[in-house]
């Protein structure tokens, strides 16, 4: 099989990804390594010209790893806590629960483990 062929087979393939289950506040949350897409994203996100807003970048990660088990987006739960974007309710939603906060991204971090933030920002920006 060359090249070619190779990922054409893979292009519809999803990749298995590592997922930890936590609980947080009696609440169990399902937070899975990010792919190469998201990381860029995060960054994306984060970036603020001259520099990087690393808590944006942090909630950006937390939001991703956790969306497929948490509806972050969901209009209603915005409004209740106005917040703008999925990555500003974050902010909100852990406002009084920084341990819980703390707790659910080392889990991001564990899930990403062996892509340390320095190197997933590097590859994000190339």
């Amino acid at each position: 099989m060359n090249k070619l062929e190779k990922y054409l087979a893979k292009a519809n393939e999803q990749a298995p990804r590592k997922e930890i289950t936590v609980v947080v506040d009696g609440e169990e949350w399902k937070v899975r390594q990010l792919n190469l897409s998201e990381l860029r994203e995060c960054e994306r996100i984060a970036d603020k010209g001259e520099q990087t807003d690393w808590f944006l970048y942090n909630d950006a990660r937390l939001v991703k790893a956790t969306e497929h088990d948490f509806p972050w987006n969901h209009d209603e739960l915005k409004r209740a806590y106005k917040a703008g974007t999925k990555y500003e309710l974050v902010e909100k939603l852990f406002r009084d629960r920084p341990a819980a906060y703390a707790r659910l991204l080392q889990a991001v971090r564990e899930a990403n483990a062996g892509i340390t933030e320095e190197e997933a920002v590097e590859e994000a920006k190339n």
